[in-house]
C-alpha cells in the first residue's frame, strides 16, 4: 500500500500501510487480543517511523514503542500521572524550574508520534498562544538563568515562525549562554526536523547549543538520522543521545551496544541509559535495576567508557539524575 499520509492516527490503517505478511508476524509477537483499540493516550506513528519498522531486523521491538495495549489501562502499585514531579517543579504554565540556574520550557504538546512509555503521557498540556513572550517575561525576572532546555512534546514540532520567536526570544536575555533541544523527530520526522535547519544552523555563534535525541533501538537510525546529524554537528552543535531501558525493546546487551555504535558513527555520543519513569500506563515496559544493572556491566567489557551511557533514574524533587 502507498500513502501520502505522513502520519497514521488509525491502528487499522498503519497496518494496511505495513503490509498483511508483516503485520501478521508482529502482531502474532505481541498478542493482538491486547491492542487497544481506543487508548485514552491517542495513537499516533509516522510514515517515517512505519518505514523504519519495515526495514527493521527486529519490528516487533520498534512497534512495541507505538502500538497501544491494554496493559496501558492496568492500574499498578507505584505508578502515577506525574512520576518526575514535574507540576510541583512548575515555574509558570509553560516553564519548569528543578535544577539551579537552568530552566525547561514545555513548548509544545505536539509530537512527531506517541511513545507509548512516555513519562509525560497524563501531563495536563497546555498550548500556550505567545510561547516566546511567556517565556520572555518569565526570563525577565529570572536573571540567573543560564541554560534553558526546549522540551514538550517535541519543540521541533513547532512552525518555523513560532520556533524562531521563542529562540529569539531566549536570546536576548545575557544570562543564557547555553540552548538545549530534546527532541525524537530525527528518527521520528527527519523532514520537520530539517525545516528548521537554517536557523539552528545560526545558533552555535550565539550560544552554547546542545541537542539530545531520543533514540532507543539501533533500527531507528537510517541515512536521514545521519543526514539531520551530520548537518548539526557540522554547524557547531553538541549532540548526546538518552535512551529508556525498555522490556522487549532493548533490554539485551547486544541490542544497547549496537545502538551506542550506531550514533556514535552518526556523531552522537550516548549520555543516559534511563530506567522507566513510573507513570501510569507504562509498567509493562520495566526492567527490574539489578538486570539493568548486569546489561551496563556486560557493554561496559565490550565498548570504551565515552560509548556506555549512564544508568539513571529521575527521582521526583531531586536536585539531579540518581545513578544506578
Amino acid at each position: 500500500m502507498e500513502t501520502s499520509v505522513k502520519v497514521f492516527t488509525q491502528i487499522s490503517e498503519f497496518f494496511d500501510y505495513l503490509g498483511a505478511d508483516q503485520a501478521a508476524s508482529i502482531t502474532e509477537v505481541l498478542a493482538p487480543a491486547t491492542l487497544d483499540s481506543d487508548p485514552k493516550f491517542p495513537f499516533i506513528c509516522s510514515r517515517h517511523y512505519a518505514d523504519l519498522i519495515k526495514k527493521s531486523a527486529e519490528p516487533e521491538a520498534l512497534m512495541r514503542e507505538v502500538l497501544p495495549l491494554m496493559a496501558e489501562r492496568e492500574k499498578v502499585p507505584g505508578f502515577v500521572d506525574d512520576p518526575v514531579g514535574d507540576l510541583p517543579a512548575g515555574k509558570s504554565d509553560c516553564v519548569i524550574q528543578k535544577y539551579d540556574k537552568r530552566a525547561l520550557v514545555v513548548s509544545t504538546a505536539t509530537c512527531g508520534m506517541r511513545c507509548r512509555f512516555c513519562f509525560r503521557k497524563n501531563y495536563p498540556f497546555q498550548n500556550i498562544p505567545d510561547i516566546a513572550g511567556h517565556v520572555g517575561n518569565w526570563l525577565d525576572t529570572h536573571t540567573d538563568i543560564w541554560e534553558v532546555i526546549l522540551s514538550g512534546g517535541d519543540p521541533l514540532t513547532l512552525g518555523p515562525g513560532e520556533f524562531r520567536d521563542l529562540v529569539e526570544t531566549i536570546a536576548v536575555h545575557g544570562s543564557v549562554t547555553t540552548l538545549r533541544i530534546h527532541t525524537r523527530l530525527p528518527v521520528i520526522r527527519p523532514d520537520i526536523a530539517m525545516q528548521h535547519f537554517e536557523l539552528l544552523r545560526e545558533l552555535p555563534a550565539r550560544f552554547e547549543c546542545v541537542l539530545v535525541s531520543h533514540v532507543d533501538h539501533p533500527d531507528e537510525l537510517d541515512e536521514e538520522s545521519q543526514m539531520v546529524f551530520g548537518h548539526l554537528r557540522f554547524s557547531g552543535w553538541t549532540l548526546l543521545n538518552q535512551s529508556v531501558l525498555l522490556k522487549g525493546v532493548n533490554d539485551n546487551a547486544a541490542t544497547l551496544e549496537k545502538l551506542s555504535h550506531k550514533l556514535f558513527t552518526q556523531g552522537v555520543l550516548p549520555y543516559y541509559l534511563h530506567q522507566l519513569d513510573h507513570a501510569n500506563g507504562v509498567a509493562h515496559f520495566e526492567v527490574d535495576d539489578d538486570r539493568a544493572r548486569e546489561l551496563i556491566a556486560e557493554i561496559r567489557t565490550r565498548l570504551p567508557g565515552y560509548l556506555v551511557p549512564k544508568l539513571v533514574r529521575e527521582i521526583a524533587g531531586e536536585k539531579s539524575k540518581t545513578p544506578i
